[in-house]
């Protein structure tokens, strides 16, 4: 089976992982240089830049509301797992969902969607 590579994700992803690398240094700011954030910020910008996002939006409220099936995993999860349904509609494609949470993931292979534990 042949991949085109090309990266999405909603909006939620560039919020999660700004949060999580502030949440990262001031935990551990005893032990990590003034520089590591901006450093890290910058790295984490530029690797962003490379995605193609889709608006959080009245079509997720859609998504979530039609596959009660998501009310197996947590909100934020969810809306994950939305974005990847939305966009299979609009593409038409396999996809590859990633994520190391157990109950996103198998909601995800409900979903038939190629997850980490599908890759061969």
């Amino acid at each position: 089976m042949d991949f085109i590579r090309k990266e999405f994700s909603s909006l939620l992803l560039r919020i999660e992982t700004i949060i999580s690398l502030r949440r990262t240094y001031v935990r551990n700011m005893s032990i990590l240089d003034e520089s590591w954030l901006d450093t890290k910020l910058a790295v984490l910008k530029k690797y962003l830049s490379e995605i193609e996002y889709m608006p959080i939006d009245e079509i997720f409220e859609t998504a979530v509301s039609s596959n009660e099936e998501l009310a197996g995993c947590r909100t934020l999860d969810a809306i994950h797992i939305a974005t990847a349904l939305e966009y299979r509609k609009l593409e038409d494609e396999n996809i590859r969902l990633y994520t190391f949470d157990t109950e996103m993931n198998k909601l995800a292979e409900y979903f038939e969607f190629i997850t980490n534990d599908k890759i061969e």
